[in-house]
C-alpha cells in the first residue's frame, strides 16, 4: 500500500489495495471485500439473514381459442402452476 494511503492523505476516504500484505486495522475501521471476490461470496453463503430475490418477467400469449377467455383467470391459472412449480422444489 502507498505512503499516502496508509497516512489517510485520503481525506479518510475509500482506498483499493494495491497488493496482498499484512495490514494495521484500527478500531472503529470497516473492511468489505471487492465486489465479486471469493471473500464476498463466503460472507453471503455464511449470512444466514440473507433473502435471495428472483425476478423475472412472465409473458402469457393467447394465440387461439374456441371460446372467449378471461384474462384475469388465465393469470391466475399460470401463477398457481408457477407457485406450484416453485413449492416442489
Amino acid at each position: 500500500m502507498d505512503d499516502s494511503a496508509s497516512s489517510g492523505a485520503n481525506g479518510g476516504g475509500a482506498v483499493r489495495v494495491e497488493e496482498t500484505g499484512i495490514a494495521l486495522v484500527h478500531a472503529g475501521e470497516l473492511i468489505l471485500p471487492a465486489a465479486g471476490s471469493e471473500a464476498q461470496a463466503e460472507r453471503v453463503i455464511a449470512d444466514t439473514q440473507a433473502v435471495i430475490h428472483y425476478h423475472f418477467p412472465v409473458e402469457i400469449e393467447v394465440r387461439a381459442a374456441p371460446e372467449a377467455i378471461d384474462p384475469e383467470d388465465v393469470i391466475r391459472r399460470a401463477l398457481e402452476r408457477l407457485t406450484a412449480g416453485m413449492e416442489s422444489v
